[in-house]
């Protein structure tokens, strides 16, 4: 009898315990599962090597992290169509919740971004709106105010030479990407529009394919210099390209400025930073504007604008694809004192210049 009454009670305690034991892992995997996970975004560049994508790529990691509490990760494209477009596959392997996109080939692109939404992941592009050549796939796009920054280039660079060789016609040229629209529609139609506005007559060599680089870059310009020595008015679409663009000059005994007035030609520039400074700010070189790209505002309307689709603001899809302009600057040695553009370089890219 006492021995029943212990292995009762034993029983007892073992139910007993086993019932404390298996609440207290129910509490722990409720805590667990009801924790709010840390959203994962992918945050897609084009080149993070480029001083540009690496602002923003910072300033949206921990713009999101403050806001929304979410995590950012870097999808570098390295300059390469085919690289941007194998990273499309990696959001849904990678777990990512949302995705920004910045990609070059989109038709390539199509199917992995039509997957990733199709399982839930919110998606936004940057600069190139998703026009595939099947139809328009409607995904909001985040777009920086090029055109409106080239045309003001254009127009103040069209003056100034005028105001300084009112006996030379205008005889301008870009280097960059004639076939990439995005490129075309922000950068040099706007910017042929301009120097047009100013004068009429104008003569456009048209943008020369420089999009293997800056040796690419310093060629073209090299062979204009001997084939095209008037040029006057160069439109160097990506700052890579300027390097190229400003040796060629300087090889050719040009690129020079006597006391802030052109004497060869004047240059302007895209992705102004510290480096490209120097030359704006240098009253001997014919560098003289560049359009300024703010990586703070622009990593943080990308973050804001995924969030506006996944809270149901914006639709995921809607055609025509609805496109938000981030503010651009035109960094100009005629019209932006260097005391704001200092200020503005180091607020945007935390840097120490004087």
């Amino acid at each position: 009898m006492k021995e029943n009454m212990m292995n009762r009670t034993f029983r007892t305690a073992v139910v007993s315990l086993m019932v404390v034991l298996s609440a207290s892992m129910a509490f722990a995997g409720g805590a667990k599962d009801g924790k709010q996970e840390k959203l994962k975004i992918a945050f897609f560049v084009s080149d993070l090597s480029n001083v540009f994508h690496q602002g923003q790529f910072t300033e949206a990691k921990k713009y999101a992290a403050e806001k929304y509490g979410a995590e950012v990760y870097a999808f570098d494209g390295k300059g390469d169509g085919a690289v941007m477009t194998a990273n499309i596959d990696q959001i849904v392997a990678q777990g990512m919740d949302m995705a920004t996109l910045h990609i070059w080939d989109v038709d390539a692109a199509k199917p992995g971004v039509l997957a990733a939404i199709g399982k839930g992941v919110t998606i936004a592009s940057f600069f190139s709106p998703l026009l595939a050549s099947s139809g328009d796939m409607g995904v909001p796009t985040v777009r920086s105010d090029e055109p409106g920054i080239s045309y003001a280039m254009g127009v103040e660079m069209a003056k100034q030479w005028k105001a300084a060789n009112p006996g030379k016609p205008i005889v301008m040229v870009q280097l960059g990407w004639p076939n990439h629209t995005e490129v075309k529609s922000g950068r040099t139609d706007p910017f042929v529009k301009g120097v047009r506005s100013v004068d009429p007559a104008a003569v456009d060599l048209g943008c020369q394919d420089a999009s293997k680089g800056t040796d690419a870059a310093k060629q073209i310009v090299s062979d204009l210099c001997t084939q095209h020595p008037e040029i006057n008015l160069i439109y160097s679409e990506a700052s890579h390209l300027t390097v190229g663009t400003m040796a060629a000059l300087s090889q050719a005994g040009r690129g020079k400025f006597a006391n802030g007035k052109p004497l060869t030609e004047i240059v302007c520039s895209v992705d102004f930073d510290e480096v490209e400074m120097k030359s704006v700010y240098d009253a001997d070189s014919s560098l003289k504007l560049s359009m300024g790209l703010p990586p703070v505002e622009t990593g943080r309307a990308r973050i804001d604008n995924l969030f506006e689709i996944r809270s149901g603001k914006l639709k995921q899809v809607e055609t025509p694809t609805k496109e938000y302009f981030a503010k651009a600057y035109n960094i100009s040695y005629w019209t932006m004192p260097r005391a704001d553009t200092v200020k503005w370089l180091n607020t945007q890219f935390g840097t120490n210049v004087q």
